[in-house]
């Protein structure tokens, strides 16, 4: 599916939105999410094919595979939490996407730990000779 089909389902969906809010206000928020969903299946073989070749990518530089599968699930996070704290905001929920984001932030960086002591035990073998 190209970006001129993506946006354009994007902008109906939108619209089909603006209507529903109106009429139907309960039955809103699922058009929203039905379009979103929609639209990342659409995209979701290629996002995991871009997620092989960034794989690939560093393990070429010498980042290991290890770190470079932390590295794309913490990016997976931010892009799923970020996601899901839009839908929140658009339907005025603006605490909850809060704890969306913030639940993703600790996500990351939970799963990332590994990395930072691997990064910390390095700059002290440099510091310490």
């Amino acid at each position: 599916m190209d970006i001129a089909k993506i946006a354009f389902l994007g902008i109906l969906t939108a619209l089909i939105y603006a209507f529903l809010r109106n009429m139907r206000p309960e039955i809103a928020p699922l058009a929203v999410l039905g379009g979103a969903a929609v639209i990342l299946i659409s995209v979701g073989g290629r996002f995991f094919e871009m997620f092989d070749g960034a794989g690939d990518m560093m393990s070429f530089s010498g980042i290991g595979k290890e770190n470079a599968a932390i590295l794309l699930k913490a990016v997976g996070i931010f892009v799923i939490s970020q996601f899901a704290a839009d839908i929140c905001y658009d339907n005025s929920c603006s605490a909850i996407a809060a704890a969306v984001e913030l639940a993703g932030r600790i996500g990351a960086v939970y799963l990332a730990m590994p990395m930072l002591e691997t990064v910390a035990r390095i700059a002290m073998g440099l510091i310490n000779g």
